[in-house]
Order: structure tokens, then C-alpha cells, then sequence
């Protein structure tokens, strides 16, 4: 069932509250501020790309037959705060459930910090692994088939862990922050349209051509990308930029 527009206000909030909590962690360096141990903004990345056979989309697409892209997670830990908050974006469709827990736990782990101070996002590509550890033991309980190799995502989250915790002794001091947002035209739309008359017409599920339906209005989204900068004096350290529509793409 496509998410309602309930859990795609959640979905932003989940965002939102991730770039909240490193705005809350710089706020509190206090009296560190002035001494030379300040922030510090340690990157990693790492290959999760699955191996052939591997289901794509949950079994909704063929399994993988060959890597056009290998797929990656790319994250940064901010240090210098009362606990090391961790962001990751990971080159996915979905992590669910009790596989979303295990990749907490595990980047918690390595960073040194609690579950809270973690945010994992999908980027949500479809022809990318689809992982739901608990739905993949139903099904193995009932001979049904595969939607993922739990064995897989556990060496998954491991790689991307031991990159964390390798990251952690080569972060560089922070000094500096950049805000910044423009709005998205053209890009997306909300999955149901709405029209004036209460009605729900057409439901953007994939990319479409048809001019009718890319003439409707947008509906609700997120009409702003967001981005996060992380500088050291003049040097780019790192950015994070999100924009949460919750919607099918609409290409030319």
C-alpha cells in the first residue's frame, strides 16, 4: 500500500529532525567554543552493492543480473557534541523493521554513541535491494520465497560500519557552517492529485508522459531542497542536501 500522506509527513519529519539534531549538537559546544577541541566531521563510505541474484525491489523486479552502477553508503559523523550524531545515505530502495534496527545499532556501535543519534535514509532507487529482515522470515517459514538475503545485509552493515569507525581518526575541526535552500520546479509531485471538487484523480505511481497528468497541480510536497555545508575556514569538508516529496519523479 502507498504510503498515506500521514507517514509521508513523517517521513519529512524524520529529515527534518536529522539536520535538527546536528544544528542541536553545534549549538551545544558552549564553552568549547573557544578552545582548540571544537566540532570535528569525520566522512566515510562504502560499497553495498548486492551480489548477483540478489532480489531488486522486493522480488518486484528481476534479481540482479549485472552492476551498470555499484551502489554505495555514503555517511559523516559529527564529533564534539555531547555524543557523536551519525548521518548515512545508502544507495537502497528500503530498510525496514528490524533490518533498520540492525543498521542502527551497528553504525551506533562503531561511532560510539546511542540509536537515537543515528539516522539511516534510503536514497530509494527501485533496481536496488529491498530489506525487511522479519517479512523474510515469514517467508522462508512458509517456503515463499525471497524479497532479501539477510546474510548480505548483515555484511552490508558491517562494511559500513568498520568505514565509520575507521573515519574517526582522520575528522577534521569544524569552524564553520553552511545553510542554504532553493526551490524544485518540474521534479515532483504528490502521489494522489486532488482536485477542487474533494476528488482523487490520478495516482503518479512511476515517471509519465501523458501532458494531462503532468499539467495537474502538484500537490503536497516539499518544494525546497535543502542543503547542510560543513567547512573547515575556506575548505568544504562535507554537505548534506535532502528534499523530502515522498513522490514519483516526473521526467522529460
Amino acid at each position: 500500500t502507498p504510503p498515506t500522506g500521514e507517514h509521508r509527513l513523517a517521513r519529512r519529519q524524520a529529515l527534518a529532525i536529522g539536520a535538527a539534531a546536528l544544528g542541536l549538537a553545534w549549538a551545544d559546544r558552549g564553552a568549547r567554543a573557544a578552545s582548540p577541541a571544537g566540532f570535528r566531521l569525520a566522512t566515510f563510505r562504502a560499497d553495498v552493492t548486492p551480489p548477483l541474484g540478489h532480489p531488486l525491489l522486493g522480488g518486484n523486479f528481476a534479481p540482479a543480473r549485472s552492476i551498470a552502477d555499484p551502489l554505495s553508503a555514503i555517511g559523516l559523523v559529527l564529533l564534539g557534541g555531547k555524543q557523536p550524531i551519525v548521518l548515512v545515505a545508502i544507495d537502497w530502495c528500503e530498510i525496514r523493521n528490524d533490518a533498520y534496527a540492525r543498521w542502527r545499532q551497528a553504525l551506533a556501535a562503531a561511532a560510539g554513541t546511542t540509536m537515537e543519534n543515528v539516522l539511516v535514509a534510503c536514497v530509494h532507487q527501485h533496481d536496488a535491494p529491498y530489506v525487511d529482515l522479519t517479512a523474510q522470515r515469514l517467508l522462508d517459514e512458509h517456503q515463499a520465497g525471497r524479497i532479501c538475503d539477510p546474510a548480505f545485509q548483515e555484511q552490508a552493515s558491517e562494511r559500513v560500519a568498520a568505514a565509520l569507525a575507521k573515519s574517526l581518526s582522520e575528522a577534521p575541526p569544524i569552524t564553520h557552517l553552511g545553510l542554504g535552500q532553493a526551490r524544485i520546479e518540474g521534479i515532483a509531485s504528490s502521489r494522489r492529485i486532488v482536485l477542487p471538487s474533494g476528488k482523487v484523480t490520478f495516482g503518479r505511481y512511476s515517471t509519465t508522459r501523458d501532458a494531462a497528468v503532468r499539467g495537474l497541480p502538484e500537490g503536497l510536497i516539499d518544494p525546497q531542497v535543502k542543503m547542510l555545508s560543513f567547512w573547515k575556514g575556506d575548505q568544504p569538508v562535507a554537505a548534506v542536501s535532502f528534499e523530502a516529496s515522498a513522490s514519483s519523479r516526473l521526467t522529460s
